[in-house]
């Protein structure tokens, strides 16, 4: 491995930068001879050196994280895993034949910059503020996708976030958030709370100066309007139109300011939004009047700009809270993933943040405080509160060897913990992964009203300009045709369209997040809705999986040495049930004899070789397969045990079966309630397993359900799946997520129960944390409400605009009363919405 130098760039832990350049001996990274290298970076007025490419993009990674640089270089998991990978040289030798390869390369023609740059991308996620609509989010990706060193861009209108891969060798966080800034829309990182309550107060300050002043323009303009039913001097209607141009002026420029610089920068990027119709409605209003104002006319329309942008503005203030509060569940996340760490080192407590902290480290949490991450108790006792996590809100004891979650509300008592996982393999970070994901994915029907919006867009410019050149045709005045077409401009604007869907299914994944259920993909409540058919797998689901060990039963032979042989094979397995034979074999003292040729036949039992005779543990399919003579009599007794709800494990040797060991199993408190609610659904329920049909059976005619199919490998529950659906049922599928994998795969929506600690894995399309399946029904009522919240949404959308269109080109609307019908529609989309948020929060209570 790499030896310190005493002059390497992080020999103490910190950045030390020669305050002149020159040429030196040894690499400011890693220590090695630098030799013929030309690796070198410019930094705080002085120059560093490098050994090698590597060395030079492994600094440039660790001292542009958006985190900030490192305390010691050395000790981050980036260092040591570029040492491993070979891109840093571990000593001299591998040095000089890197160096080599580079000649190599050179000689070739090859860059071997751009390869090393490309494998050390780094993902970074961040707020934008100052999103109006969906446009805006897809223009902000256009300009980030064109910007040079960004490799992938994503943006999310309704969650205000950014996912973004790039390469800090080509540019920093500063300079990122510089390409976002002069669009009109600030970026910051999640954390920066200030931010956010910056661009708040910059919006309300603009509604309130905008509001303010449109108030007094309106009070003038009713006075000019007097000048339509009785004579008005040219002085009189210049003493009232000026001031209302001056009053004006600022609602436009300042008020609409963000407004019009999106809309420009948009047209310089080619992109046509929202934004756009929005500018082009405010200063045609407001550079006709300023036209018809130097010639004295009556006809000015101050007063349309300057409501048109106070209630654009108005309806953006009541959209950010509206987004705040259905998107609380996902923000709070990412509070509570930021939390600082009391670290304990050498004795000493010390404050550092999340990403300082490694597997093992251990860290302190004192009564009232949140846990910051994932550790197992090494010390102490006390109360803790999971709820902001899994939703349900009692206190869970923790004492020497239990595991807490991370974000989790230690009540009361002192807790030494180590660190168990860090960053994204943290339930939180599993949580925010896989929000994340949710989020980036459309269901259908948003994909609909996208593509409905960027036709809408220059189709709403085309009838504007339509209604001018007929207009003008039918020998309408120019006044009268500027005022129809702007008319048409505002009423048509389909701001509503835009919000209707994104913001119902950012309600309902934040909703549901803080009852501890997460939405893998919004297109799965798309489709819960329609069920009618749910297949439960038995263990772990509607039982609790909490097996115990009733009997061993053995053909003559001793029980306890029965037992020993099963153990020592089930050593090597991973199934629940074998770690139940371990406990008891070791509650009963026992040893466990070396095993060899450890094989698993999935779904159906495990083998392996004892000396030099082969053991076998596992179910009738897989003694049946391995052609282990099972006698009709112990059959006969392992059945009774079945018909009592017993679960069955065989195991022999010699050829012939020598025993079965029973276990038991409880079926969870409120599966009977759930039955019940799935019955006055009408949803036909279908219960499998791998148990022996005996005891699938015997647990079927517990629960009442209506099919049943017992000693199910994975494949078969595939196939079980696969019938329903052939035979028209809409099926969706209950299971634990990983065992079950192909099933619910296979199911046109997946549900899987108890995932807490491996929330990212499995195939589910909805992921419940806790094992409560009542949280089922939850998903199934929220799709039906979500559902029918966007169609709605979807209805009062368009219905404004059908309505608006002619009326606007007939001349039966003004401007005005456009304005307010297009505020009308958006207010109308939004409250509906909260909805959601307001269903599940009665729920909480």
């Amino acid at each position: 491995m790499v030896e310190q130098s005493p002059r390497s760039l992080v020999s103490h832990g910190r950045l030390d930068v020669p305050a002149t350049a020159g040429r030196r001996e040894r690499c400011d990274l890693c220590g090695l001879p630098i030799g013929r290298s030309q690796a070198k970076q410019a930094i705080r007025g002085g120059e560093l050196c490098f050994c090698c490419p590597g060395c030079q993009y492994v600094f440039e990674l660790l001292s542009n994280r958006p985190e900030g640089a490192p305390t010691d270089f050395r000790k981050t998991e980036l260092f040591k895993a570029c040492i491993e990978a070979g891109i840093i040289p571990q000593d001299e030798a591998d040095l000089l034949s890197q160096q080599a390869q580079t000649d190599v390369h050179d000689q070739d023609g090859v860059a071997p910059r751009e390869g090393s740059e490309l494998a050390h991308a780094q993902d970074l996620t961040f707020r934008v503020e100052g999103m109006w609509c969906a446009a805006c989010a897809r223009l902000i990706e256009e300009v980030l996708r064109k910007t040079e060193g960004i490799l992938e861009a994503q943006v999310y209108f309704l969650s205000d976030m950014a996912q973004i891969k790039y390469l800090p060798g080509f540019l920093s966080l500063q300079d990122i958030f510089g390409r976002i800034s002069p669009l009109g829309y600030r970026a910051s990182l999640f954390r920066d709370s200030a931010e956010r309550s910056k661009e708040r107060r910059d919006l309300l300050l603009r509604l309130g100066i905008s509001g303010f002043l449109t108030a007094n323009v309106m009070m003038i303009s009713f006075a000019l309007y007097f000048g339509f039913f009785q004579e008005l001097s040219q002085e009189a209607i210049g003493y009232l139109s000026y001031p209302i141009w001056l009053l004006s002026t600022p609602v436009v420029f300042y008020g609409g300011f963000s407004i019009l610089k999106r809309a420009i920068f948009g047209l310089r990027c080619l992109r046509i939004s929202m934004d756009t119709l929005i500018s082009i409605g405010i200063l045609s209003a407001y550079g006709y009047s300023i036209i018809q104002m130097a010639r004295g006319s009556l006809h000015l329309y101050f007063d349309t700009a300057s409501m048109l942008v106070t209630l654009m503005l108005l309806g953006r203030y009541i959209e950010t809270q509206a987004k705040g509060k259905v998107s609380r569940g996902i923000t709070e996340l990412y509070r509570l993933a930021s939390q600082k760490v009391r670290l304990l080192s050498d004795g000493k407590e010390r404050w550092v943040t999340p990403d300082a902290v490694q597997p093992r480290d251990e860290f302190l949490a004192l009564s009232d405080e949140r846990i910051p991450l994932d550790g197992q108790v090494i010390e102490g006792q006390g109360e803790v509160d999971e709820s902001v996590l899994t939703g349900e809100s009692r206190p869970l004891r923790k004492g020497l060897g239990d595991e807490v979650i991370g974000g989790a509300h230690l009540l009361e008592g002192k807790l030494r913990l180590r660190v168990t996982r860090v960053g994204c393999e943290s339930v939180l970070g599993q949580m925010i992964q896989l929000m994340q994901e949710a989020l980036s994915k459309k269901n259908p029907t948003e994909d609909l009203a996208d593509q409905l919006i960027r036709w809408l867009v220059p189709a709403i410019l085309a009838l504007a300009g339509c209604t001018i050149v007929y207009l003008r045709s039918k020998g309408v005045s120019v006044d009268e045709t500027m005022l129809r077409a702007i008319t048409v401009l505002v009423i048509t604007c389909p701001c509503a369209l835009g919000i209707a869907t994104p913001l119902a299914k950012v309600g309902s994944i934040a909703a549901v997040r803080t009852r501890g259920i997460l939405i893998r993909d919004p297109g799965g409540i798309e489709r819960a809705k329609d069920i009618n058919t749910l297949v439960l797998d038995k263990t772990g689901t509607v039982t609790k999986g909490d097996f115990s060990l009733l009997e061993v039963f053995t053909l003559g032979i001793d029980e306890k040495e029965a037992l020993g042989r099963v153990a020592s094979v089930e050593v090597h397995s991973e199934h629940l049930l074998a770690r139940r034979i371990l406990w008891a074999a070791r509650e009963a003292s026992l040893e466990l004899q070396p095993t060899t040729g450890f094989e698993v036949s999935k779904g159906l039992g495990v083998k392996g070789v004892i000396g030099k005779e082969e053991v076998f543990v596992g179910n009738r399919r897989f003694m049946d397969k391995e052609g282990i003579v099972l006698a009709p009599s112990l059959e006969e007794i392992a059945e009774s045990r079945e018909l009592n709800g017993a679960t069955v494990v065989f195991f022999g040797w010699q050829r012939v079966v020598q025993g079965f060991l029973a276990f038991g199993d409880s079926i969870r408190e409120n599966v009977q309630e759930f039955m019940g609610v799935l019955r006055s659904k009408g949803i036909m329920t279908c219960l499998v397993s791998g148990d022996a049909e005996e005891t699938t059976r015997a647990v079927a005619a517990e629960l009442d359900v209506d099919k049943f199919f017992g000693q199910a490998i994975p494949e078969d529950k595939v196939e079980f799946i696969k019938d329903l659906q052939e035979r028209g049922f809409r099926v969706g599928m209950v299971g634990d997520g990983m065992n079950d994998a192909a099933a619910l795969a296979q199911a046109d929506v997946s549900f899987a129960l108890g995932t807490k600690s491996n929330i990212a894995q499995g195939a589910s399309d909805i992921n419940i944390l806790t094992d409560d399946p009542i949280k089922v029904i939850e998903v199934l009522n929220l799709s039906a409400l979500t559902m029918r919240i966007i169609r709605q949404n979807l209805f009062f959308a368009l219905f404004y605009n059908a309505l608006g269109i002619p009326l606007a080109v007939a001349g039966a609307l003004n401007p005005l009363v456009a304005v307010l019908a297009m505020f009308a529609s958006s207010l109308t989309v939004i409250t509906n919405t909260l909805r959601i948020s307001r269903r599940h929060l009665a729920q909480q209570t």
